[in-house]
């Protein structure tokens, strides 16, 4: 068996990085998490938005149900107004009639974001419940 020494058997190899290398892999991982970083923001501003689309979502059919209990057969016309138990969410009415005397259409809006004012938009048709329906 040959021993050599310690100093002999380093001459021509590299044991580890040098500075550079280190650098240059530092750099890299530095741009990849910003990008990472970016990402995640967007996707938070996703998620927001789409909790917002559906409390809209659930806060115009929550109007509609009120419509029909209350009112039953609304009159033809725009209205607006806020949820009073959603700050910062408000309603869009507009009724109109149809071919049918006996039914009208009801397009509810409902609104968080000026800039972006018909991302939830629910039309229904609301028949008259108030007269009876005829037999033939």
């Amino acid at each position: 068996m040959i021993w050599r020494s310690r100093s002999s058997a380093c001459v021509g190899s590299h044991d580890g990085f040098t500075l550079i290398e280190v650098l240059v892999a530092l750099t890299i991982v530095a741009f990849a998490f910003v990008g990472l970083l970016g990402l995640h923001n967007k996707n938070i501003s996703l998620i927001a938005r789409d909790q917002d689309l559906t409390r809209a979502t659930l806060l115009a059919r929550q109007y509609i149900t009120e419509m029909e209990l209350i009112e039953q057969f609304p009159d033809v016309g725009q209205s607006r107004a806020a949820f009073e138990n959603a700050p910062g969410f408000f309603w869009e009415r507009n009724v109109e009639d149809t071919e049918l005397p006996s039914v009208r259409r009801v397009q509810v809006r409902v609104i968080w974001d000026e800039h972006n004012p018909n991302a939830c938009e629910i039309v229904y048709y609301i028949r008259d419940r108030r007269e009876p329906d005829a037999i033939n």
